[in-house]
């Protein structure tokens, strides 16, 4: 038989590959593009919490708002507060990405109302 030849089975089971490969792809391009979904509603999550704490932030560049953050981050309470917030979390990993599916339209809700350690003076320099 000659390469060239190829049985209707053998063209077949070509086809069921194709269509195979193509399924994959879709579902592919439909898993990356819910992460990156997901990863622009936290992004944006972020950025609201930036300036819910300093408004200010739309007047500076990004590197000054780079060096701005990276100082803070560097300061012994700010970082005795991230474990804190570590430590309080629950132990299951799984626990957490379920919530988050569940919480997503509610996370600035949520960070506004049930902060415990949030007391008036921290809203935003009305004084």
């Amino acid at each position: 038989m000659e390469q060239q030849q190829i049985s209707p089975k053998k063209q077949k089971a070509l086809e069921k590959v194709k269509r195979a490969n193509a399924e994959l792809a879709k579902v592919v391009r439909e898993e990356k593009e819910q992460l990156r979904k997901a990863q622009d509603r936290h992004k944006y999550m972020m950025g609201g919490c930036v300036v819910k704490y300093f408004p200010e932030a739309y007047d500076f560049s990004e590197q000054e708002m780079n060096r701005i953050i990276a100082c803070a981050f560097s300061l012994k309470d700010v970082k005795n507060m991230i474990n804190t917030v570590l430590k309080e979390r629950p132990d299951s990993a799984v626990i957490n990405d379920e919530e988050e599916v569940e919480n997503d339209d509610f996370d600035s809700d949520e960070t506004e109302e049930n902060d415990p350690e949030e007391s008036d003076d921290d809203e935003g320099g009305d004084s």
